[in-house]
């Protein structure tokens, strides 16, 4: 018995990648792209925190706040943004840190770069540079202002009057 009696070929189905293509071929691009950036932000945070938390954050934020002419030109207090970009590296009371960090204040936005050397537990830092309003202030300059005493103006060796006789 032939269940075909006209002995036409049955109808062939599509195969599965042909009736689902429509949503195979976004998601199978998206899930990659999903995955790299999710990589990436962890990567990005997992600094940003690390930096963050360092010793050299902490302290040149705190010389930041402290320069009367940051607070001029961001108000106060001046608080860290989002972006932050640069190295950090410690190993025991060790480690260099090169960073630039996004500040934001009551008067406006700028940044600060940062670089700084661990030796022996203590941060040294060799730059301390805030930019807002287009003009750059020197932290370490100001600071190093502020603790030198003033010069005192050394006499003017004066000519001698002879001793009268």
């Amino acid at each position: 018995m032939n269940p075909n009696p006209q002995g036409e070929q049955p109808m062939q189905q599509p195969g599965w990648f042909s009736r689902n293509w429509k949503w195979l071929l976004p998601v199978g691009c998206m899930v990659p792209l999903v995955c790299c950036g999710g990589i990436s932000a962890i990567a990005y945070f997992g600094a940003t925190t690390m930096i963050q938390g360092s010793g050299a954050f902490t302290e040149s934020m705190s010389k930041v706040n402290q320069n009367p002419e940051v607070a001029a030109a961001l108000g106060s207090p001046v608080t860290p943004g989002f972006g932050t970009m640069g190295s950090f590296n410690q190993n025991n009371n060790s480690g260099t840190a090169d960073f630039t960090v996004p500040l934001k204040g009551p008067n406006g936005e700028g940044s600060v770069h940062v670089v700084a050397r661990l030796d022996n537990g203590r941060w040294e830092f060799s730059r301390i540079d805030v930019v807002a309003g287009g003009k750059t202030i020197d932290v370490l300059a100001a600071e190093k202002k502020k603790n030198d005493p003033p010069d005192e103006a050394e006499d003017s060796p004066d000519e001698e009057e002879p001793a009268g006789d």
